[in-house]
């Protein structure tokens, strides 16, 4: 017997590896699922949905605006990050924390010689980019809450992080743009819609794509002037308009909620809510 052992040793050596190679080739299979950020354990329709649906955050510092989009001699006022204004426009920040009752975009409203136009007030690209979507006002004419000659919506994306979308509200085009067509920074795209005296417009940062939790598609709002660079921030700083003048604090607005519902809520763009342009 002891001697039959000595002459088929090797068939042990070669048990000990195969045992050993099934070892490694399981523990490889379940971090690479891990990894892939796949389910473990059974599937169902929800959780299928929920990982298509997986939202890229946007980056927090990255600076990509490079031209300013608007002629600024042609602005009174910019509402507030967090603001008031308008109605209620929140959803996940940037850094991920969810906000409700507050305005998580920047309206923009024209000096007095401009109120009410339709063909002066410029819009320009902030940004190398493409055209990612055209919101066109021929689509929505009649709808409930439209104002009269509302304009058009036309949202860009940026290269330099693909999380992230830069929106011109109530804009008329200077062409016929359409889905894939290239921006360049600085190029005019259009002019503010402003249909009447008392009108504003507006510029929205927003994700990519919507955060997705419990069945619910949230928007993700960030502000522009996080997002500029130096020398567009320079510009801004000469007509008295820098990133920390231009938003409300978080912790601000928590503690001084909007209430949307209420009447009592001042208006104008003068006050609290807005910030002014210095001539």
């Amino acid at each position: 017997m002891r001697a039959t052992l000595k002459r088929f040793w090797w068939v042990g050596v070669i048990i000990l590896l195969l045992i050993g190679a099934l070892i490694i080739t399981v523990s490889n299979s379940g971090s690479k699922k891990i990894d892939e950020g796949q389910n473990i354990g059974p599937a169902d329709d929800k959780s299928k949905k929920a990982e298509e649906r997986k939202t890229s955050w946007p980056s927090q510092d990255a600076k990509y605006i490079t031209a300013v989009p608007l002629d600024l001699t042609q602005i009174q006022s910019i509402s507030k990050y967090r603001s008031c204004a308008g109605h209620d426009s929140s959803g996940y920040s940037f850094e991920r924390l969810l906000e409700t009752e507050r305005s998580m975009k920047h309206y923009i409203y024209p000096v007095s010689a401009f109120q009410g136009t339709l063909d002066k007030v410029k819009m320009f690209a902030p940004f190398d980019g493409t055209v990612s979507d055209v919101y066109l006002e021929a689509d929505h004419i009649g709808e409930p809450g439209k104002r009269p000659k509302s304009g058009n919506g036309i949202t860009l994306s940026t290269p330099i992080d693909p999380n992230v979308s830069f929106e011109f509200g109530h804009i008329y085009f200077v062409k016929d743009y359409k889905i894939g067509d290239e921006i360049k920074a600085g190029e005019l795209v259009g002019y503010a819609a402003l249909g009447e005296k008392g009108n504003d417009f507006d510029v929205v940062l927003t994700g990519a794509k919507w955060a997705f939790e419990n069945d619910t598609e949230t928007m993700i709002l960030g502000s522009a002037f996080d997002h500029m660079t130096d020398s567009v921030i320079a510009e801004f700083a000469t007509f008295g308009i820098t990133p920390e003048n231009t938003k409300d604090s978080k912790e601000y607005r928590d503690a001084n909620p909007c209430n949307y519902a209420s009447s009592t809520r001042s208006g104008g763009r003068t006050g609290q809510d807005w910030v002014q342009l210095s001539k």
